[in-house]
């Protein structure tokens, strides 16, 4: 069995007029998944996923045949002020509980909005919330995204440094390093003991395509994830402009990354 394994994130289903959720246990089976990703409102909007039904998802998991839950999306650690950082950590914390409760032991984190000392908030935020969830069985991906506090290789080589703990990794997402100019082969050798999730997007320029139509060397993602030892999940994303065809294109990701993965 490979130890790179595909997950279908509600992000890949999004778009379509429906609830994403319920679009990824229709779908994500249908196209040979057993392992998914929870994002969407209810886990970026502070305080909102205190009210998502977990029994209910627990339930329909089973029975649509998703084995797995793989990661955990959170609020983001604002950057304006120690005190909004600490808020954001208690905001984070809910998250984190709802992961155990569903079986899950990652959650992804990314950073609030990007400003001139930004990043100490971010820290401290950080700070806060391992404090919180001390002796909870799950660890923080932090997770580039363009435009927020968490981004270049300068800001990873300092929170790995400052957060020198295993409790707290990277999710390397291809499409926003992809976006933001990061080069993330360089980045993933650098941290490899601590990669703990992978998003998997294809992107032409900063917009996001099916997987394997765009301009990311996603063979060579496998590649260094072989050589580094990860062994983990690969969550498949997609914010493509047509949405109508995401069923479609999840199917065709499976097919290609199975197939790449299978090769090396």
């Amino acid at each position: 069995m490979s130890d790179l394994t595909l997950s279908c994130t509600t992000c890949a289903l999004r778009g379509r007029g429906r609830d994403e959720i319920e679009e990824t246990f229709r779908y994500a089976p249908q196209a040979g998944y057993t392992q998914w990703g929870l994002g969407g409102p209810f886990t970026w909007e502070p305080g909102l996923i205190q009210w998502l039904d977990v029994q209910k998802i627990l339930r329909r998991m089973k029975e649509v045949g998703l084995d797995t839950l793989t990661e955990v999306w959170t609020p983001p650690i604002r950057t304006e002020s120690k005190e909004a950082a600490e808020l954001g950590a208690e905001h984070v914390a809910m998250s984190a509980q709802v992961a155990v409760d569903l079986g899950c032991n990652r959650i992804v984190q990314t950073g609030g909005e990007r400003r001139e000392g930004g990043l100490v908030q971010t820290v401290e935020g950080l700070h806060r919330l391992l404090d919180r969830i001390e002796g909870f069985p799950v660890r923080v991906c932090l997770e580039p995204h363009v435009g927020s506090q968490i981004l270049t290789r300068e800001d990873f080589d300092t929170l790995m440094d400052e957060l020198d703990t295993d409790r707290v990794g990277i999710t390397v997402d291809t499409g926003h390093f992809h976006a933001g100019r990061v080069d993330w082969i360089s980045l993933i050798r650098a941290h490899a003991e601590r990669i703990y999730n992978v998003h998997l997007k294809d992107h032409v320029g900063k917009q996001s395509v099916p997987i394997g139509r765009g301009e990311i060397d996603l063979q060579a993602l496998v590649s260094v994830l072989r050589e580094v030892d990860y062994q983990g999940p690969l969550a498949v994303e997609l914010e493509v402009e047509d949405p109508e065809n995401l069923p479609q294109y999840i199917q065709e990701a499976y097919r290609t990354m199975t197939q790449w993965i299978g090769e090396e």
